[in-house]
């Protein structure tokens, strides 16, 4: 990826390579001892992507920067790398 101005990420709509929307980039964060990206904060575009994805105390979308594959018009990420709530049953894990 090329260089980009963190300021012009804001409010850019991050989806998966099939096209869903998972949100709005509303930050970024970054490793203090390395200055490398490490993970977005989106807001999630429904409740039914905040139910399922991994959040914040504050509703807010928690994506790790390993799953962005491109950022041009759009944010885009691979939904597979995305941290899912899961609730541990026995060997299976289910959605809450």
């Amino acid at each position: 990826m090329g260089k980009i101005i963190a300021s012009r990420l804001r409010d850019r709509m991050i989806v998966t390579e099939q096209g869903h929307e998972i949100g709005i980039l509303y930050d970024l964060v970054a490793d203090e001892s390395t200055g490398k990206l490490t993970a977005l904060i989106a807001e999630p575009a429904n409740d039914t992507i905040r139910n399922i994805l991994v959040t914040d105390k504050d509703g807010m979308c928690l994506i790790p920067f390993n799953a962005v594959h491109a950022i041009k018009d759009f944010i885009v990420i691979d939904a597979k790398r995305l941290p899912r709530k899961t609730q541990k049953v026995g060997m299976f894990a289910k959605n809450e």
